[in-house]
């Protein structure tokens, strides 16, 4: 072979691996748009709780790329667990070290704590110690793609957002009712995408590149590719979701209690791993623990432990009245707050009943227990409602069907009617 003959081979074999890094290029792009997942793209630095295992984690989101349905929430300054470790961390590290900024960061942090009223102020710097046998800081929790089999919902409440924030979710929730010509086309270019994300990763594999399939590295690189590009995308489009979203549905969900129950929303987005669902009435479950007629201090709180935020409720319910006849005791319990609520459980001394019994503001449960007792120890445990915009996993959960008619529809029924 000639000088030429080799010159126009390497530039040949140049040309077709930037051609090959100009289609890699652009499905990496495509791959990576949609690397976040959809959903809980809606949520991200928001403030929300979630509900894994038998714990609730309060704070902000935050979705790191190609996390396949992973996530991370972080708790805010003043609620960060044992921040004393984490303090005598970063002087530990200045001293050893001599580097400024993890003083600078400690006396940022001691200034927030502070000012939040974590620490009183008249700590300083000087009175951190260190002691291996204390509880760790923890600031965030991270959400594993393996875990999601755990999680059972992200919330975000109503009632912890600022008048603005509420605005622009009935913004959002105006242009999904009733949505403009440029945000159909934008759904359906995001659509159209998606098959034009899993049509590339079919065609550029390395049997498709015979120049490039017997390099052991570059087949290599193709096939972990491939996987980046599709891993945890799945099928981005279900057919008898897309025509539900901005509507209002009806829902199956298994709950962190274990129980399934039933809620209605406006469907706003779905993902191959989960449905974010707008104005749903949830239900979270409280306990409160009374001697006699005084509710013991520190409740209600939630049955289920929460890392980052103190609940504070404006449900009352109180023990209205204990009296004693013929060997047993009349406990009434009462809604005294301006909320309704139900009932679940109550337990007297060691004796556990079922209510299930829905009470509206001003209303009373009578529980008759066998015995006299002068100053019971009384257990209650009810559920209060909060009004919210959830995601759910997809594993959690069943669309059972529409909560009312598409116009078209009820036009067809009213018309046959």
């Amino acid at each position: 072979m000639s000088e030429t003959d080799t010159i126009m081979s390497y530039l040949t074999l140049l040309a077709y691996l930037m051609g090959l890094t100009l289609v890699l290029s652009i499905i990496y792009s495509i791959a990576e748009w949609f690397s976040k997942d959809r959903v809980i793209k809606i949520f991200e630095g928001k403030k929300v709780l979630v509900l894994i295992g038998g714990e609730v984690y309060c704070g902000k989101l935050y979705i790191p790329p190609r996390s396949g349905g992973g996530f991370e929430v972080f708790f805010e300054s003043d609620r960060i667990e044992n921040p004393l470790s984490l303090l005598a961390f970063l002087i530990e590290n200045f001293e050893e070290t001599g580097d400024e900024k993890f003083r600078e960061e400690a006396e940022k942090l001691l200034i927030e704590l502070k000012r939040k009223g974590v620490l009183s102020q008249d700590v300083s710097l000087d009175d951190i110690e260190l002691n291996p046998w204390s509880p760790p800081s923890l600031v965030s929790r991270k959400v594993y793609q393996s875990e999601l089999k755990d999680l059972y919902a992200i919330i975000r409440f109503r009632d912890m957002l600022s008048e603005d924030e509420r605005k622009k979710i009935w913004k959002e929730l105006r242009i999904l009712y009733h949505p403009p010509f440029l945000s159909r086309l934008k759904r359906k270019i995001y659509n159209a995408l998606a098959y034009i994300k899993d049509k590339l990763t079919t065609v550029v594999s390395p049997a498709s590149l015979p120049m490039v399939s017997t390099v052991p590295e570059v087949k290599k690189a193709i096939e972990d590719l491939q996987k980046k590009a599709v891993a945890g995308l799945g099928a981005l489009y279900d057919p008898l979701l897309e025509n539900s979203i901005g509507r209002l549905i009806t829902i199956k969900v298994k709950d962190i209690d274990n129980e399934e129950k039933v809620y209605q929303g406006i469907l706003r987005e779905y993902s191959n791993n989960y449905i974010a669902v707008y104005d749903v009435d949830y239900r979270l479950q409280v306990k409160a623990k009374y001697k006699g007629k005084t509710l013991l201090k520190g409740y209600p709180i939630p049955i289920h432990k929460i890392h980052g935020i103190v609940f504070k409720y404006s449900e009352k319910l109180s023990i209205d009245s204990i009296t004693k006849a013929e060997g047993k005791t009349n406990i009434i319990l009462k809604n005294n707050g301006e909320k309704i609520i139900q009932v679940e459980k109550v337990k007297i001394e060691d004796k556990e009943f079922s209510a299930k019994k829905v009470l509206k503001p001003g209303e009373t449960l009578t529980v008759v227990v066998e015995g006299e007792y002068d100053n019971p120890n009384i257990e209650v445990e009810y559920e209060i409602s909060r009004e919210a915009d959830i995601i759910w996993p997809k594993s959690k959960v069943k669309v059972i069907g529409l909560g009312d008619y598409p116009p078209t529809m009820l036009e067809m029924i009213l018309s046959a009617v």
